[in-house]
């Protein structure tokens, strides 16, 4: 049967959290270095066992399916926004950060939701969500670019991105923009009790000029600023190399305002600890939790109940009924007169929202291939995070 043995699919992945060296030329095993990714590894290392049963089984099934009935290259903005707004517990927290990104101004708010649901749709960024990990790049997720293993002091996640890893000839662009649309995409349910705040670490040890790439920096700068407003909370810059002093001049103009005044550089481990506690902050880090990535693949059995579309057809129904619920109820809220207490539709409200939540959770596996977090166990089913 699919995946019955033990191969390389169900196994993790040794890695050193060091660079690998880009290879000369342009011929095929640097064509495949670029572009690979974590299905067509697994293909290629069943192919090479022959294990052509488990070949035959793809991580996740190929046939994805929009929400709410929409056509495969277009979204209503109805649907954009519930597919977006419903990874918090609650929608209103989703709403919320654009208000705060945009000083309170309601109409620059709400254009900045439209432009952010455009892009969603323009990205298709629930085909991200739901063929996950089996379209990323192979190379990245092996060797541990960036990945969330702790908390800071205010519970945020902590994401650390270990810059000596990365070399851009190593992988294309389109390669590295799937893979932090990926990232900060489910940073959104990692992020659950820290009303969708991370903070991410930069790793600067031992960079070298390969490992600069002001074009992925660009790329996270502006995801973060204009279509995950409010996610980060603060970005450490973990600095020990020479090198990168002389790139911040360079690097400092791109940077957001506001991103900007979020930013703290500290050269050693003493000066990370007023954000992250020592026994939270990895070994590798110079703390005392004994975290060390290694990259487990995905497998088909993991994803098998997106194959049942009956299933899924009633956890979407729920869904659908839910949200509708929820818009009911949010109108009678705000319809109610100034001077009534409320009380009632402020509590049916409440109710509603519980309702979808629970909704989301129940359909999330069959929309959403399990990933990384839920194969180390820091993501249950519940949605309930344990970094």
């Amino acid at each position: 049967m699919p995946g019955s043995r033990s191969s390389p699919s169900a196994t993790p992945a040794a890695n050193t959290g060091t660079s690998t060296p880009a290879p000369s030329g342009d011929g095929p095993e640097v064509a495949r270095l670029q572009s690979e990714t974590v299905q067509e590894y697994i293909n290629r290392s069943n192919a090479a066992g022959a294990d052509l049963d488990t070949l035959a089984a793809p991580l996740v099934p190929p046939n994805f399916k929009p929400l709410f009935g929409q056509p495969d290259l277009s979204r209503s903005f109805s649907a954009a926004f519930w597919q977006a707004a419903t990874q918090m517990r609650d929608p209103d927290s989703w709403v919320l950060r654009f208000l705060r990104a945009r000083k309170w101004d309601v109409d620059q708010a709400f254009d900045m939701i439209r432009k952010t649901l455009a892009w969603r749709v323009g990205q298709a960024i629930d085909e991200v969500a739901y063929f996950g990990e089996s379209k990323l790049h192979y190379h990245t997720m092996r060797t541990g670019l960036a990945f969330a293993c702790t908390t800071d002091r205010l519970g945020c996640p902590v994401y650390v991105v270990r810059v000596r890893v990365n070399v851009a000839n190593n992988r294309n662009i389109l390669a590295i923009k799937r893979f932090l649309c990926w990232q900060l995409e489910t940073s959104q349910l990692l992020a659950a009790n820290s009303d969708g705040r991370v903070t991410i670490l930069f790793d600067l040890s031992d960079v070298t000029r390969e490992n600069i790439d002001l074009g992925l920096v660009r790329m996270l700068i502006t995801l973060l600023s204009n279509y995950f407003p409010e996610t980060l909370g603060i970005m450490i810059l973990f600095v020990n190399s020479w090198f990168f002093w002389g790139l911040w001049t360079v690097i400092a103009p791109f940077i957001d305002p506001v991103v900007k005044s979020k930013i703290v550089m500290v050269r050693a481990t003493r000066e990370i600890t007023p954000y992250i506690d020592l026994d939270q902050l990895p070994s590798e880090l110079g703390g005392k939790k004994p975290f060390h990535y290694s990259y487990i693949h995905p497998t088909s059995e993991e994803n098998a109940c997106m194959a049942d579309a009956v299933a899924r057809q009633a956890a979407e129904c729920e869904y659908v009924a839910a949200t509708s619920d929820y818009e009911r109820a949010t109108r009678q809220w705000l319809a109610q007169p100034e001077d009534t207490n409320g009380a009632d539709l402020s509590s049916a409200r409440c109710a509603s929202r519980d309702r979808l939540h629970q909704a989301v959770v129940a359909l999330d596996p069959f929309v959403r291939s399990r990933t990384l977090h839920h194969r180390l166990g820091q993501l249950k089913p519940d949605y309930t995070v344990l970094l």
